[in-house]
């Protein structure tokens, strides 16, 4: 059986979440296998940081200085920049009318400057973005607008195919090849979403994978 650890980051530095404290997490955890967070004709734009996911690319290619290890992308294709633009609005109005998410979004980022990696990986992570899209749901109820409607069930349909698409990747992976230790990197609002999931899959594959989410706690 894999054992696979969750480790769950940021994709810029912020305080202690930081290149270091991810390679040190790599280091510790020595895996033969990374699963990240890119698709798989984009894997030289990851290495060379020119994805979003810059924080990881660095500790990635530092632990690859010194260790053999596979690097498996396993996300969809990027969604077009529209997307993500109508997401930063939704978000920039939700902001406006809610006190309530301005502080949780102040709090989290707090949180993960002073705490790092110890915060992203823990319950305590996870509740914070429970909250935030709990609240994020309330405003949109709240103010009827149409568009934020639109534009916060595209998302969460999109974010839904993407979490579905890794874990289907990574079970493919575990499946047709040989390994014991592996990572899956993934930014910390998936965490409980992905905790969730390798649940539901474990049920149906039980002797294929055994999952860690206590590794990415340095």
């Amino acid at each position: 059986m894999k054992c696979i650890s969750l480790v769950c980051t940021v994709h810029e530095e912020n305080g202690l979440a930081n290149v270091s404290g991810l390679y040190a997490i790599l280091e510790r955890i020595q895996p033969e296998v990374i699963f990240i967070e890119a698709l798989p004709d984009a894997l030289d734009q990851f290495l060379a940081a020119c994805t979003n996911n810059k924080l990881e690319s660095a500790a990635v290619r530092r632990y690859r200085e010194n260790s053999i290890v596979e690097l498996v992308p396993v996300d969809l294709p990027t969604p077009k920049s529209r997307f993500f633009s109508d997401y930063r609005y939704l978000q920039e109005m939700i902001e406006g009318k809610s006190p309530a998410s301005r502080r949780l979004i102040m709090w989290n980022k707090n949180y993960v400057r002073d705490h790092g990696f110890a915060y992203l990986n823990s319950e305590h992570c996870s509740k914070m973005w429970t909250e935030i899209y709990a609240d994020e749901r309330a405003v949109i109820v709240k103010i009827k607008d149409q568009r934020l409607t639109e534009i916060s069930e595209i998302w969460n349909k999109t974010i839904e195919l993407r979490e579905n698409e890794m874990m289907k990747n990574i079970l493919k992976y575990c499946d047709e090849n040989s390994f014991e230790r592996g990572v899956f990197l993934i930014g910390a609002a998936h965490r409980q979403s992905i905790i969730e999931k390798t649940k539901e899959w474990s049920e149906k594959y039980p002797n294929l994978i055994q999952w860690d989410f206590t590794c990415g706690k340095n």
